[in-house]
């Protein structure tokens, strides 16, 4: 008897979602519903008032704990409060909610509302997959403002979301990478000649520029190497010196402050974002600098903060770079950007004219 009210409950949900017209997974009810089902890797965000009408899924890689989920949550905080308690979410972490190897697929196909995805070419996105090795080298303080350049002066760049909503420009929370040395002090590009260093393969243009070889080997891997010297460094942010606990293998911390442009990102699913009022949409889109703010001051906290733990615990030596030897390695990145840009110049993309802009802007910075 149980099974038959329960199916006759859910039937009678689909009918009123059906109704609303919204693929938005529409009322409190039906995500609850969902929740129960999905189970694993989810945490309730902003609760919804008696009068939400709106609670979306959000599909997070990273963990709960990870600075970019506390970022996208404080979002989600000001989204509601900007609804006044109409639009609602729903985080599922680690990738329990979407597949990580069909996470577009899915968000395309609805199982995710909003999810933070891999851009592949297969997928369409050419320019996206390499966004490292075009945008790479700017400034610090840049990187949010040349990502939205980027997508308003290149059409190419926002054809590639043609069929998702992109919510802000704020798909790399960190988007400053470092060259962590097991045992080498490093100050130039001549030091690197001869190294092995692990990266991903977006910098291997960069790294050999530098003399050394480059390996892209799975990350799973990288700790057990370092630790017997098969590589002598690697290309990554400060925080993992704490977060995967690199500064127990590696003796340096070089700063080379390479940053690129933020990207654009989440990603909500187009019919979810059409079933939205007006007003709502307006609200959404007015909370985008919410977010990107947050992953810029809690990716600053984080790095600050694992180079403060490393020195204390494990003596990791920070490098910090002149003007002059800074220059150096970002001569080099240029290059390697303007190696990579000719590989999409000739797939008809305006891979060069896109380093090129970088370049003059971050001139004019």
């Amino acid at each position: 008897m149980k099974k038959l009210v329960a199916l006759a409950l859910v039937l009678t949900m689909a009918v009123s979602l059906a109704a609303c017209g919204g693929s938005s997974k529409g009322t409190e009810s039906a995500t609850t519903e969902n929740n129960s089902a999905e189970g694993e890797g989810q945490e309730e965000q902003s609760a919804p008032s008696k009068d939400a009408e709106y609670n979306l899924k959000f599909s997070l890689a990273v963990s709960d704990t990870n600075f970019q989920a506390e970022a996208w949550r404080t979002w989600a905080d000001a989204v509601t409060e900007a609804t006044d308690g109409r639009v609602a979410f729903t985080f599922y972490y680690d990738d329990t909610l979407i597949d990580a190897n069909a996470e577009y697929q899915q968000l395309v196909a609805g199982i995710a509302d909003i999810a933070d995805v891999h851009r592949y070419a297969s997928d369409g996105f050419v320019i996206s997959e390499n966004w490292k090795s075009l945008t790479s080298g700017v400034p610090e303080d840049a990187v949010v403002d040349f990502s939205y350049r980027l997508y308003e002066e290149f059409p190419e760049i926002a054809d590639e979301y043609k069929d998702v909503k992109v919510l802000a420009q704020g798909f790399n929370g960190g988007t400053m990478y470092q060259l962590l040395s097991v045992n080498k002090e490093i100050h130039s590009p001549a030091d690197m000649a001869g190294l092995t260093i692990w990266c991903e393969a977006d910098w291997n243009g960069f790294v050999e520029a530098c003399g050394a070889t480059p390996v892209n080997t799975p990350f799973s891997e990288v700790y057990s190497s370092l630790q017997k010297n098969m590589y002598d460094g690697m290309m990554i942010p400060t925080e993992t010196l704490k977060s995967c606990n690199f500064a127990e293998v590696v003796k340096y911390c070089v700063k080379l402050n390479l940053c690129y442009t933020s990207a654009p990102g989440h990603l909500m699913n187009l019919d979810t974002w059409n079933s939205l009022p007006a007003d709502i949409q307006e609200a959404i889109d007015s909370c985008s600098g919410v977010v990107e703010e947050a992953n810029v001051k809690g990716f600053a906290a984080v790095e600050e903060e694992a180079m403060g733990w490393a020195e204390e615990n494990y003596g990791t030596v920070e490098i910090v770079l002149t003007d002059e030897e800074h220059d150096a390695f970002t001569a080099l990145v240029q290059q390697a950007n303007l190696n990579k840009a000719a590989e999409l110049d000739a797939q008809g993309l305006p891979g060069s004219k896109i380093v090129e802009s970088l370049a003059s802007w971050t001139t004019e910075w």
